[in-house]
């Protein structure tokens, strides 16, 4: 039986492509109601590791739990996968936002929230909709639900992508750089989505380049370059006082 508490538990995660080592021996647990941001410069592996976390790709070597959801195991020659009912479970744990939204271009922002938990998890058509009108509110969408994305801005847009990772009720929920496609007025509007997530103790692994909201929102962060965790620890402590020269010289490139 797993630590009840710890709801992402990765261990020593390896995954090339071709001759690429991407991520070298990985190791990363997140704990209940923990903001864990990851950061580090571009082609250091922080996406793939969240790839590999939410089953977009499939790690070379190492283990992947979900609480107790055990979904790869390591044999000592590399890592062993469950069967499909296991994937399928795992993807019941976790939600995630993609940096370009990546919305159903067709679909009301009604239908984007409502659509998986009616087909997939079989909600009942009427109280997803009713959730996806609290989400909305919460959002600060109300009076959006029938546009389609193309009719929002991109701040709304990631505003609705995050309302629809919610509606499957995730204990994690995972963010891909959730800023990096939007300028800096439309930024501050979701960050302060994530903000307030964050205060009700929303479990969430964020790769991010805003190092401040790192800093204020995290409990935990962890600096990864080349493909490996160069530092790690709280987040106050990394940002304002790190230990690496690498991640001095990281932090001073980004201010």
């Amino acid at each position: 039986m797993s630590d009840s508490n710890i709801l992402l538990d990765l261990q020593h995660a390896r995954k090339s492509f071709g001759d690429n080592e991407v991520l070298k021996d990985i190791s990363v647990t997140v704990e209940r109601g923990e903001v864990l941001a990851i950061i580090g410069p571009s082609g250091g592996g922080k996406s793939t590791l969240l790839r590999c976390c939410t089953l977009l790709e499939k790690l070379d070597g190492g283990s992947l739990s979900f609480g107790d959801c055990v979904v790869a195991t390591d044999n000592g020659s590399g890592s062993v996968y469950g069967g499909s009912s296991v994937l399928r479970e795992a993807r019941t744990h976790f939600g995630l936002v993609f940096q370009n939204f990546n919305l159903f271009p067709h679909y009301t922002v009604l239908k984007n929230l409502v659509d998986a938990p009616v087909t997939v998890q079989k909600v009942p058509k009427d109280k997803a909709i009713a959730k996806a009108y609290q989400l909305l509110e919460k959002m600060g969408l109300e009076g959006k639900q029938d546009m389609v994305p193309c009719e929002l801005s991109g701040g709304q847009q990631q505003r609705v992508a995050i309302a629809r990772a919610l509606m499957l009720d995730p204990a994690v929920l995972f963010f891909d750089e959730p800023t990096s496609a939007l300028d800096p007025e439309l930024t501050k509007g979701v960050l302060k989505v994530i903000r307030n997530l964050a205060e009700e103790h929303m479990t969430m692994v964020i790769v991010t380049h805003e190092m401040k909201f790192a800093r204020d929102v995290a409990d935990h962060v962890i600096f990864m370059d080349g493909g490996v965790i160069v530092e790690q620890g709280l987040a106050v402590d990394v940002i304002d006082n790190p230990q690496h020269e690498r991640t001095r010289a990281f932090l001073l490139s980004e201010e």
